[in-house]
């Protein structure tokens, strides 16, 4: 029989990791919940389809019957868990659609239940979402006000729907302070009506919410810091345990969509500051209205997290939890929590925020272990800490083959090593290897970002297929808008397509989501310094060098744009500051030997042409080569050496474009046709 029918889904928030770590108090709670939604149903005239462990399936003949019955179980629920302690609540989301079912042999089928079963995890915990259908009915019959989501696209269902949430007392903001009902529907109001004069071309702000700061000094609550969480175990080799459980929840809030969370290379010197530098004082450095810190204690097979979510701007605790686990049930701790900051936030997870956060990535914990071992020693930036990296996370893979994210980072090792001269292992072998791990990682999983990055960065310095680079970079920010080290890469490919403007915008996206990364900041100053912007660029080196004196490639970015003022004294001096850190990397010397060339110090040149000479060839070397032959006006030789460079896509090959007039060698017709054979224009 066909009808048409108001059809409920129901979910317990939470219940899956209830039942892994204590079973019998989740089916206690299992049974209450059963008890309490049963007679409710009967009141609305609900009719119970089907349960399945802690979910109903409900059809009702009205659609207000089944809104108010989501409203009535909502209601005696929160008054319920206001006197239970945080692991005795029952928090549920419903899902509200109305349309065609068919009912056979006492089941009830239909697009009508696969949509409401599809809107039910778009709800917040303890909220009801609803259909437009279902929204049209009840607008007027209901006392509560309805706001809507925008279109999502429910997995499985063709086209994108309009969805709308019920705007229950308990789940506005502003009562948790004690605002007023009618007043948190006044500042509802207000903010509807700004929408609508935003429409209609009124801008009341230029900045990004996620960026701009208050009146009072305070910033968006929705931009985000996870301090360093410390390790409390009597080991001190768990200092890399904690450091790798601190940037996998930074990984983890960074898939919520809505927020926007600070790069681990930015918290990390909090480590041992934390407890001098005050909230207030960290905010202000970082820009952020929330603070996330904690603690990690490992002991046997089990470990305790702690977690506190603190407001910057009154510095008062809004959320704190503690995660006892097995070891073995630790993986899905970060998922956890990020949910909860959500919750506390009243951030909105769409469909893709909460598929994202659902993924068990593995369920081997030594795979795991060797996982966070590996993102350690990556984040050093060593030759020494990339072999260490390397090493982990090949042992990750092998405890877990099908765990994709050692795959991803194994892939980023080794095109530091094949593209930044990390390790003697061999370029080409290098290159090989990353390809391969790239692609394993996307066959396993092809939504996570780290791969796409990994995958763009391969096809911008390596392959120089431009096309199929950009299309990676943006994929890689869609799926983790806070992932500030694809920013960066993505301005630098912007850069050498002369899209400076664009290129700007990314990076101080970067500068934003990583404001202490040394790398990040000396990225910014190479973008001004291609924009032709040289004393922003010096200002923003020596505030990189400020930070961090003995940072080898901000001295280099600063020698190239004094090289670029003509003021080659300072120039020549930054340059060998850069070489002597940089343990004589070739291309800071073959940049050096310019400046001397252009000095006129020909016996440094003749010094340091004699050295690149008389060793084993490499690209880095015949690279210099080339710079300082021209410089010296040897420009067939140059060419030769720059053609040979360009059949093997020596990666330093892809600043030819932006920086063709560097030297004056652009204007050569060879290396014109360099630029058009690397689809460059030549113009």
């Amino acid at each position: 029989m066909r009808k048409l029918a108001a059809i409920m889904f129901t979910d317990m928030v939470g219940y899956s990791a209830l039942t892994q770590k204590n079973e019998w108090l989740a089916l206690d709670l299992l049974d209450e919940h059963r008890e309490i939604l049963r007679p409710i149903f009967s009141k609305h005239y609900g009719r119970e389809i089907d349960t399945a462990g802690d979910s109903f399936f409900v059809e009702f003949d009205s659609a207000v019957e089944a809104t108010n019955c989501a409203i009535d179980i909502q209601t005696v629920l929160h008054q319920r868990n206001l006197n239970e302690s945080a692991d005795r609540q029952i928090r549920l989301r419903i899902g509200l659609h109305i349309g065609d079912v068919v009912h056979r042999e006492n089941q009830v089928f239909g697009d009508g239940v696969n949509i409401a079963a599809r809107m039910e995890p778009l709800a917040q915990p303890e909220g009801i979402c609803l259909s437009e259908d279902v929204a049209r009915q009840v607008r007027n019959k209901i006392d509560l006000p309805l706001v809507p989501l925008g279109k999502e696209r429910l997995k499985n269902i063709t086209l994108p729907m309009n969805i709308y949430y019920v705007q229950l007392p308990w789940l506005i903001p502003e009562q948790r302070t004690g605002i007023p009902f009618l007043k948190q529907h006044f500042t509802l109001l207000v903010s509807i009506l700004m929408v609508t004069l935003t429409a209609a071309g009124f801008f009341f702000f230029t900045a990004h919410p996620f960026e701009a700061g208050h009146s009072d000094g305070s910033f968006s609550k929705y931009r985000l810091a996870v301090l360093p969480l410390v390790n409390i175990s009597q080991n001190p080799e768990n200092e890399i345990f904690a450091d790798g459980m601190t940037e996998e929840l930074i990984s983890s809030l960074s898939k919520i969509g809505d927020l926007r969370v600070i790069a681990h290379t930015s918290v990390k010197g909090y480590k041992d500051l934390k407890h001098i530098a005050s909230i207030r004082d960290i905010s202000r450095e970082l820009k952020v209205g929330s603070i996330i810190e904690g603690s990690v204690r490992r002991y046997d097979n089990k470990a305790r997290i702690n977690v506190k979510l603190i407001d910057a701007t009154t510095q008062e605790p809004i959320w704190s939890m503690d995660y006892d686990r097995e070891l073995k049930d630790i993986i899905s701790v970060q998922s956890e929590i990020a949910k909860n900051v959500a919750y506390e936030l009243q951030v909105r997870l769409v469909s893709a925020d909460r598929e994202q956060l659902e993924k068990s990535p593995t369920n081997n914990s030594r795979a795991y272990e060797e996982y966070l071992v590996g993102r350690y020693f990556l984040n050093q930036r060593t030759s020494a800490g990339i072999s260490q990296a390397i090493t982990s996370f090949e042992s990750s893979i092998a405890l877990d083959s099908s765990f994709a994210l050692p795959y991803a980072h194994l892939a980023y090792a080794y095109t530091l090593v094949g593209t930044a001269g990390y390790g003697n292992i061999q370029k080409e072998v290098a290159e090989s290897k990353a390809k391969a791990y790239v692609l394993k990682a996307l066959e396993i999983d092809e939504t996570l970002a780290d791969a796409h990055a990994a995958l763009a960065y391969i096809e911008f310095r390596v392959n120089w297929n431009w096309t199929k680079a950009e299309e990676e970079f943006k994929t890689a920010i869609r799926l983790n808008p806070s992932y500030a080290t694809a920013h960066e890469w993505y301005a630098l490919f912007l850069a050498v397509h002369s899209r400076l403007d664009e290129a700007l915008r990314e990076i101080q996206t970067a500068v934003d989501l990583d404001p202490h990364s040394s790398s990040v900041s000396t990225g910014l100053a190479r973008i001004y310094h291609f924009r032709q912007e040289y004393q922003q660029a010096i200002a923003q080196n020596l505030k990189t060098l400020e930070n961090e004196p003995n940072y080898a490639e901000a001295h280099f970015a600063l020698g190239m744009t004094y090289s670029r003022m003509k003021e080659f004294e300072k120039a020549a001096a930054a340059l060998q500051k850069a070489l002597e850190l940089s343990g004589r990397r070739p291309v800071v010397a073959g940049t050096l030997g310019v400046v001397y060339s252009r000095l006129g110090k020909m016996e440094e040149v003749k010094e340091l042409l004699a050295e690149f000479e008389q060793h084993p060839a490499s690209n880095d070397r015949l690279y210099a080569l080339s710079m300082i032959k021209y410089s010296t006006g040897k420009t067939d030789e140059a060419m030769d050496l720059l053609e040979r460079l360009f059949e093997d896509k020596y990666g330093v090959l892809i600043y030819m474009q932006i920086e063709r007039d560097e030297y004056g060698i652009g204007k050569d017709p060879r290396y014109q046709r360099l630029l058009e054979k690397m689809g460059f224009s030549s113009s």
